[in-house]
């Protein structure tokens, strides 16, 4: 090998090294990035409280009481439900919990509450964000 092609040899490998380690540093930063997930409890339109569910580490309950009426929302280690509403239909509750890969907000439109997921979603990859 000459000592030209050796020169150009050891430039391509640094210049492999710095992208590959450009590219690892910018992958752990957008996982970085995910690790929080939040919820947000709304009343009426207007927000109430944001709770980050992954910084959550005994679970509770909370009363939110309305002009509606009253709902019952556990509070877990990612995710958050109503577990107890004094509305006719039951939806809120049936809806289950919602966790950092949920889209569909928890609504209890008798009671006008509303807990959705706002947080990064944890699931997704650093390139889908």
């Amino acid at each position: 090998m000459n000592s030209t092609a050796k020169r150009n040899f050891i430039l391509y490998c640094i210049i492999a090294a710095l992208f590959a380690g450009s590219l690892a540093v910018w992958f752990f930063m957008g996982r970085v990035s995910s690790d929080k997930t939040i919820a947000e409890i709304y009343k009426n339109g207007t927000l109430l409280r944001a709770i980050d569910l992954s910084a959550v580490h005994e679970e509770y309950v909370l009363s939110e009481y309305t002009a509606g009426g009253k709902n019952e929302v556990l509070v877990k280690q990612g995710e958050i439900g109503v577990i107890k509403a004094d509305c006719p239909d039951q939806m809120c509750v049936n809806t289950g919990f919602i966790s950092s890969g949920s889209f569909i907000p928890i609504i209890c439109l008798p009671n006008r509450l509303e807990i959705r997921i706002t947080g990064v979603d944890s699931d997704l990859d650093a390139i889908a964000r």
